[in-house]
C-alpha cells in the first residue's frame, strides 16, 4: 500500500555535519551488500570506516547506499546521509511515531562507539533507525573489531574545517606504503538554512554538494565530475596542491572551482609533509 504522505519536519534534527580538525591513524575499512528487512533481496549497500590510533578510536563513520532498484527512482544508489533522503524519511507516516530518521541512527552509534572506545559488543540502538544498523552496520564494525591494531587498510589523515558561508570542507587521504591510494573531497551545507550565506543554497541544508541529487554547480562542470578528475589525478602525481591538467586550474573559474579545496589541501599537505608520510613529494 502506498504510505500516506505528512510533513513532520519541523519536529525532527538530525546533524551531518564531520567533526572539525584533523584526524589521522591506522584505517579500517569493510563494506558489502545487505538487506535492511530481513528475508529481503541484498541490494542495499553499506560502508564502515574506522580510524585507530594509540588505543584509541579516532573516528567511526557509517554510510549506506540505496538500493539500485529502489521503489523511487531518484533514491536509487542514493547515499542515504549526505543526501535529501531523511527529508523524504521525514514526509512518511511511520517516521511520525519514532521522530527519528536514519542519520539519526547512524550518529547515536557512531556516538557510542567512539564514547566506549569499541565496535562490538551490545550497543542502544534507536527505534525507527535500527535495522540497517543492526543488519549492516554492527555486522561490519564486528568485523573491524577482529582488525584493530592489526591489517589496515592503510593510514588515514582526514581534515574538515569550515570554508565560508555556511559550508564545510572535508578532505580525506588514505596512504599505503607511502603512496596515496584513495582520496576524496566534499562540501557539506550547515545543517540549518539559516548558517547558509547565499539564498540560492539554501535548499540544500543537510547535504553534501557530492552526494546531493538536486544540487547544480555554479560552473560548467559538475562538482562530482571535477572532484572524481581531480581523485585520479592526484592517484598518479600523489600531489594534492598538482592542479595542472584539470579543468578550470587557471582563469576566471579557479577560485570558485578551486578556492575552498585549497585551503584544506595546503593544510594537508603540510601535516604530511611533517610526517614524512610520502615516499615521494613535489
Amino acid at each position: 500500500m502506498r504510505e500516506k504522505t505528512i510533513s513532520i519536519l519541523d519536529s525532527l534534527s538530525w546533524n551531518v555535519q564531520p567533526e572539525p580538525g584533523l584526524v589521522k591513524g591506522e584505517y579500517y575499512r569493510e563494506e558489502g551488500w545487505f538487506t535492511p528487512h530481513p528475508g529481503g533481496p541484498k541490494d542495499f549497500y553499506g560502508v564502515m570506516e574506522a580510524v585507530w590510533k594509540n588505543g584509541s578510536l579516532q573516528m567511526v563513520e557509517f554510510n549506506e547506499f540505496n538500493s539500485p532498484v529502489y521503489y523511487i527512482r531518484k533514491y536509487q544508489n542514493a547515499n542515504k546521509r549526505y543526501s535529501d533522503y531523511a527529508f523524504l524519511q521525514a514526509s512518511r507516516e511511520r517516521t511520525a511515531s519514532t521522530r527519528v530518521v536514519l542519520v539519526n541512527g547512524m550518529r547515536h552509534m557512531e556516538d557510542q562507539m567512539l564514547r566506549e572506545n569499541r565496535l562490538d559488543g551490545q550497543f542502544d540502538l534507536l527505534t525507527g533507525a535500527s535495522n540497517s544498523i543492526r543488519e549492516s552496520m554492527l555486522v561490519l564494525a564486528e568485523k573491524i573489531s577482529r582488525r584493530l591494531g592489526t591489517h589496515s587498510n592503510g593510514d588515514y589523515y582526514g581534515l574538515a574545517r569550515p570554508v565560508g558561508g555556511g559550508i564545510t570542507g572535508r578532505l580525506q587521504v588514505v596512504i599505503e606504503n607511502g603512496r596515496i591510494v584513495s582520496c576524496f573531497y566534499d562540501e557539506i551545507f550547515a545543517d540549518s538554512p539559516d548558517d547558509i550565506e547565499e539564498e540560492e543554497l539554501k535548499p540544500y541544508y543537510r547535504q553534501s554538494k557530492y552526494y546531493s541529487l538536486d544540487y547544480v554547480s555554479d560552473y560548467p562542470c559538475g562538482f562530482n565530475a571535477l572532484f572524481d578528475m581531480w581523485k585520479e589525478h592526484v592517484i598518479e602525481c600523489q600531489d594534492l596542491l598538482d592542479l595542472n591538467g584539470l579543468r578550470f586550474s587557471e582563469g576566471e573559474f579557479f577560485r570558485r572551482a578551486w578556492g575552498n579545496y585549497m585551503k584544506l589541501a595546503k593544510e594537508m599537505w603540510a601535516e604530511l609533509e611533517k610526517d614524512c608520510a610520502l615516499k615521494q613529494t613535489t
